[in-house]
Parts: structure tokens; C-alpha cells; sequence
């Protein structure tokens, strides 16, 4: 479909950049130290919860209370605004799952095949188990939880808890991955009611990328040689032929200097997270991560053809 969007589609270089820095900042925050005390800690045991010298008591569980609804509300809001950003930038699973697929590429490019796989499972065990150890320092004192490991000093409860978010990093973002936000996550399924036509989404041009298919290179862009854009109508024809072949039958054949930008490279397809191919129209599993942005920003450049084919925008 033809999107209304005026800015030009750039790549988001600056997203693995924000997933460090924020799973840098989930395993601080239990050593970040206020008034000699550990600065964030909800002390179960004292029934206390320090949060940067600011002490909540039992009897101030309101105002925990409201600031978690604050919080949701909040989200709420951003998700009406600016679409799935929480999914896609900062949603714990997604982070993880980012972090696991960077290990086990990583270990890929340096390593023996023989030895990838052992060797990413060793990887992803330590890191969840260091997931488990600081979520559960935000509960327990984490220098005590620390100094207490080697000598299996842990209460049953800080075993138990320990262990537990460890397999669940494991296994979520190891195993299911994509599973869980579509099929386990409540927030995946409470998301569309956030929604309006005017919410920001990932959009395929399709009056610009159809027909697609492969082409020699250097002929340019279809607004280069002066093809222009295909009628809207004629547009999501190609594009329902080109996702339905059993009901609409084989495509017609094109000439190279009558195809659109869209060279059928299934770039955008192989990166998603969510295995979704976007060229389909909008799909309530997209996560609005940017990867098949660039993902085609790339290809099109190397086509020598503008970027801007995949879109965040406002349908409306």
C-alpha cells in the first residue's frame, strides 16, 4: 500500500547501541550505591524497598501501587503514540533474544563448527545465570548474594529464584523466542487495543515495489527512469498475487525496466525476528523492530535504487 509519509526511511544504526546500554543497565543497577546502601533493593526480609534514598515502607504500598500504575499508563501512551517500540527496543525478550543471537554469532565467526554449538550453549548458560543473579539482587543484597555463591551460601528461596530466572532466560530467549510474543506474552495480545489507524507501523510501498523480482543492476529506481508509481489498486493486485500463487495463479512476466524497486531478496523476510514477511501488509505480530528496515535500506542501496521502500509511519 502507498504510505503518506514524507521523511525519507533511514536504517536505525543506533539500535544495537540502545540494546547494550540497556542490558548494561539492568546488570548495574544492583551495584549502584546511594547513602552507602545499595541504591535500588526491595528488601522482602526488611520490608523496606530503597529506591535512590527514597525508603517505601509497608505501609506505603499506595504509592508503590501508584507508581506502577503510572508506569502502565505510561506505556499505554507511548504505544498509542509511537506503535511497538516498547517490543521492539526494550521489551526484556527482546534484548535477550538479541543478546543470545549475538553470542551464537559471534562464537560462529571465531570458532571450529564442531565447536559452535557446545560452545554457545556454555555461553548462554553463563549469561542466564547471571541474569538470575541480578534480578534477584534487586530482592537480596547483591555483594552478600555474590560473596555468599562459591560457598553455596544462598537461602532455599535465592536458590530457587536464582535458577528459576535463569532457565526462563534460557529457554525464552534461547528456544522459543519468537513463541513468546506470540504466544505467551499478554502485552502482545493487549496491543492492538492500544492502537488506532493513526499509530505508527511498518509499511512496504507497495505502488513503488511492485512488481518485484530480480533485474540486472543499473537500471535505477522506478522513479529514476521514469516508470512512476502504480496505481493503488494495481499495486495490492501484485502483491496478492505474489503472497497467494495457488489462488491467483503464476505472475505475469515483466520486463526488467517495467519491475518496481522491490528485487524479491527476502532480506527483509531472513532478518525478522518474527519470521514475517512485511511486503504481506501491516501484521499484528510485527514487533516494529526496524530489522527489515535495514535490512532493505541495504539492498536498495546496493541496487542503486533511494531507501524509503520499508517505512515506520502513520498509514494515515
Amino acid at each position: 500500500m502507498s504510505t503518506p509519509c514524507s521523511t525519507t526511511a533511514r536504517p536505525r544504526h543506533w539500535r544495537g547501541l540502545l540494546s547494550a546500554g540497556l542490558l548494561a543497565l539492568f546488570y548495574a543497577l544492583p551495584w549502584l550505591r546511594w547513602d552507602g546502601r545499595q541504591a535500588l533493593l526491595l528488601d522482602i526480609n526488611a520490608r523496606r524497598f530503597d529506591l535512590f534514598g527514597w525508603t517505601l515502607w509497608p505501609g506505603d504500598v499506595g504509592v508503590l501501587i501508584g507508581l506502577l500504575a503510572v508506569l502502565a499508563v505510561s506505556l499505554a501512551l507511548l504505544t498509542h503514540l509511537t506503535g511497538r517500540l516498547w517490543c521492539g527496543y526494550a521489551c526484556p525478550q527482546t534484548l535477550w533474544r538479541g543478546a543470545f543471537e549475538g553470542i551464537a554469532r559471534g562464537l560462529a565467526r571465531w570458532l571450529p563448527a564442531v565447536a559452535v554449538r557446545p560452545a554457545t550453549q556454555l555461553a548462554w548458560g553463563l549469561l542466564s545465570l547471571w541474569t538470575g543473579i541480578t534480578f534477584v539482587g534487586l530482592f537480596s543484597p547483591i555483594a552478600e548474594l555474590v560473596a555468599a555463591a562459591p560457598h553455596a551460601g544462598w537461602s532455599g528461596w535465592e536458590t530457587f529464584w536464582v535458577v528459576f530466572y535463569a532457565a526462563a532466560t534460557w529457554g525464552n530467549a534461547g528456544f522459543l523466542r519468537e513463541q513468546v510474543c506470540r504466544s505467551l506474552c499478554p502485552f502482545a495480545r493487549l496491543q492492538p487495543l492500544l492502537t488506532d489507524p493513526h499509530t505508527p507501523r511498518m509499511l512496504y510501498d507497495a505502488r513503488r515495489g511492485e512488481p518485484r523480482g530480480p533485474r540486472p543492476s543499473g537500471l535505477g529506481g522506478v522513479l529514476g527512469r521514469g516508470r512512476s508509481l502504480l496505481d493503488p489498486t494495481t499495486a495490492q493486485d501484485y502483491v496478492f498475487r505474489a503472497t497467494h500463487p495457488l489462488l491467483a495463479g503464476p505472475m505475469p512476466t515483466f520486463s526488467a525496466d517495467r519491475l518496481g524497486d522491490c528485487t524479491d531478496c527476502a532480506a527483509c523476510v531472513s532478518v525478522c525476528p518474527m519470521q514475517l514477511d512485511i511486503r504481506q501488509g501491516p501484521q499484528a505480530d510485527c514487533l516494529a523492530c526496524g530489522a527489515c528496515l535495514e535490512a532493505c535500506a541495504r539492498q536498495q542501496h546496493q541496487a542503486g535504487f533511494g531507501t524509503g521502500l520499508l517505512r515506520y509511519c502513520s498509514p494515515q
